[in-house]
């Protein structure tokens, strides 16, 4: 049944599209979540106007750092939305 499906079906000159578009698609949703976590991403206006400024000294909070030998202690972690 599958060999059916696949030999009227399946066409190999879209497996590339097909790689490529799933490739990008999942870059696009890692980028967004990443990003949404920054901290300086309000959620909340009520509770927490400034998030910003619950970042403490050492906290990484760059996308991507280049030194091999960085300074940063620890990953900033988003406790409250």
């Amino acid at each position: 049944m599958s060999s059916h499906f696949f030999k009227h079906y399946f066409r190999p000159e879209v497996t590339p599209l097909v790689l490529i578009i799933a490739g990008a698609l999942s870059g696009a949703v890692y980028v967004s979540a990443h990003q949404a976590r920054a901290p300086d991403v309000v959620w909340d206006h009520k509770t927490n106007d400034r998030p910003w400024k619950d970042v403490k000294e050492g906290d990484q909070v760059k996308f991507w750092h280049t030194q091999e030998n960085p300074q940063y202690t620890q990953r900033f972690k988003r406790e409250r939305w």
